[in-house]
């Protein structure tokens, strides 16, 4: 498996290195963003597309080629991680001599098994002084 990994990893190198040379090989077909909001280019925007040139084509399957090997290589990283929580670890991690107690644990609220006196409701009317 590890061979497999080497091998895709090699080839997704040369492949992005092939994708970036035939994106920088093409000839610009605009001016960029000036050219689209004046002049003549902004009529040929509209205009019917021309024929794809085979550079464009070949980046066009290069493109897809890098982006499949990108996920193909990242289901197989991901593939033998299995998530487990760190609370999980140090639980399984420590024994319960190491532990402390539930009765010794301050919680903040009444201590467990102690009774509390029920809050007594004002009876209506008598609210707001009246």
């Amino acid at each position: 498996m590890i061979i497999l990994k080497i091998i895709l990893t090699t080839i997704h190198v040369v492949l992005s290195l092939f994708l970036i040379v035939s994106i920088l090989l093409q000839s610009s077909k605009g001016g960029g963003l000036a050219g689209t909001f004046g002049g003549q280019a902004s009529a040929s925007i509209f205009g019917p597309r021309g024929a794809a040139t085979a550079l464009s084509t070949i980046t066009q399957w290069l493109a897809g080629g890098f982006l499949i090997l990108s996920l193909v290589l990242s289901l197989m990283a991901g593939a033998g991680t299995q998530s487990e929580s760190v609370t999980q670890k140090v639980l399984e991690q420590s024994t319960s001599s190491q532990l402390p107690a539930v009765e010794d644990l301050d919680l903040g609220g009444p201590a467990v098994g102690t009774e509390t006196a029920p809050v007594e409701e004002a009876a209506p009317g008598t609210q707001g002084g009246q």
